[in-house]
């Protein structure tokens, strides 16, 4: 490991090859490609290509024929810790659903306007990736020659989507299934920073989700024969009212760290448009509950059922339909504790970069931290984008009221990214110019204590 002097020579030496064109020109890249959901295959090959350019190792990984992770390794002596920077390639939206905004924000084309850049991906997440890479590639142009290996893991498949009934295929597969494959298939880590926007915040915790699905069928029969009292989606009418109502107390109830656990009717179908002349004989219900660090499934469908069981007892009418009920997603919320290396080394990172203590937030999105922490690798959330430009001097993500703007779409600012870079190549040198046993990182201890956390976590659920 070097001295202190030597490591600070070495900081110098790195960042000043940070170049905000350079990054810029990622960004824009990275944006003007579009990757939604299924289809991240060209953005992985363009990851690729610049790992390659820059003689950082590529581990191939293919998923399904219209997607691929991006996993490059620069590798170390092999003394040291192995440092993972994990971040999603798909968006949040393809850009041409219907009533989506038609502003700049929504389309995966960038536009630079000022400090500012716009562009479907730039806020969820193209940013932290592009200041992963342009990290990457100026580590490995300063020539500098690590302890331990560095993965950066631009994955598939994290954005929240299911596959359910009508809608299949590769564009609903998300929930984290790209950071699963990967970290499956032989990109492995110590620890790992996600870099969801965080807005430069470190995010210690997140949520989860479990979605339910809930459909009433009735009896077939023309609109002359129909009441209220048989009609579907009159009677699921009934059961809306019923868990929101259980809704507001769940959201209370079952917040954590200032997340509240949401509880949404998130969409609903019935009856056959194309043909008004009957009554629906078929009405579907779903809904999205928040789940938070700790938290089991499980939990919310046995919640979720009770509420069911209390509308059929109290309702004859809603009692008579057929009613078929099942959860078709969940993605556990998780919790990067304090005392964790990684917590404290992205809390020095930001502090030595920014002349500033890092503000720690918990925001109840869900994030592939959640897998990471499932497998036993310690993750947090560290990102790049996340700062709005519609906030006041100060404000940082956190507040949900305040952290979306849903008319200027997707936007980030160039000076964040262009700072979180800094920090991250203070992360990966801080910690992966370090051997393990200086980290107290020796191998038998650090599985015992990733068994204690995952088992900690277990616990908590009961």
């Amino acid at each position: 490991m070097p001295d202190t002097r030597q490591l600070a020579a070495i900081k110098k030496k790195v960042q000043r090859l940070i170049d905000r064109d350079a990054l810029l020109a990622i960004a824009c890249d990275l944006v003007n490609i579009p990757s939604p959901t299924g289809h991240e295959q060209s953005c992985a090959e363009y990851i690729m290509g610049r790992y390659r350019a820059a003689g950082i190792k590529v581990l191939p990984q293919s998923l399904e024929e219209t997607r691929a992770n991006a996993i490059g390794i620069i590798k170390g002596r092999g003394s040291g810790p192995t440092l993972m920077l994990n971040g999603h390639m798909d968006t949040s939206y393809v850009g041409d659903e219907a009533y989506l905004p038609d502003t700049p924000g929504y389309k995966p084309k960038a536009v630079v306007d000022g400090e500012w850049i716009y562009g479907l991906g730039i806020y969820n997440m193209k940013g932290s990736l592009a200041a992963f890479l342009h990290a990457a590639e100026v580590l490995q142009r300063a020539e500098i020659e690590l302890e331990g290996d560095l993965v950066i893991a631009c994955v598939a498949g994290e954005i929240e989507k299911a596959p359910i009934d009508r809608f299949q295929g590769p564009l609903y597969r998300g929930g984290g299934c790209g950071t699963w494959y990967a970290i499956t298939h032989g990109a492995l880590a110590d620890f790992a920073v996600v870099g969801e926007p965080s807005g430069m915040t470190l995010m210690r915790a997140h949520g989860g989700y479990v979605w339910t699905r809930i459909t009433l069928v009735g009896d077939p029969m023309h609109t002359i024969y129909g009441t209220a009292r048989n009609n579907t989606i009159n009677n699921m009418m009934k059961l809306m009212h019923a868990l929101q109502s259980w809704g507001d107390d769940y959201e209370k109830r079952r917040a954590y760290l200032g997340m509240p656990a949401h509880v949404t009717l998130s969409a609903i179908e019935g009856g056959w448009p194309y043909r008004c002349s009957r009554v629906p004989v078929a009405c579907t219900l779903y809904v999205d509950t928040r789940l938070m660090p700790g938290q089991e499934p499980l939990e919310v469908q046995r919640e979720i059922e009770a509420v069911v069981a209390r509308v059929q007892r109290e309702d004859p009418d809603f009692a008579k339909l057929h009613l078929d009920m099942n959860v078709f997603m969940n993605q556990w919320g998780s919790e990067c504790p304090p005392e964790e290396y990684i917590y404290k080394a992205v809390a020095q990172a930001h502090e030595e970069t920014t002349r500033r203590p890092v503000e720690v937030t918990a925001i109840p999105f869900a994030s592939d931290a959640g897998e990471l922490n499932a497998h036993g690798i310690p993750a947090l959330n560290y990102g790049a984008t996340g700062r709005l430009r519609t906030f006041k001097a100060g404000e940082r993500p956190g507040d949900l009221a305040k952290d979306w703007n849903p008319q200027q779409g997707e936007h980030a600012s160039i000076e964040d990214m262009l700072q979180a870079t800094r920090v991250y190549v203070n992360l990966i040198l801080n910690v992966c110019t370090r051997t393990r046993r200086e980290l107290g990182l020796a191998r038998d201890v650090a599985h015992k204590d990733k068994r204690s956390l995952v088992s900690t976590r277990r616990r908590k659920a009961r």
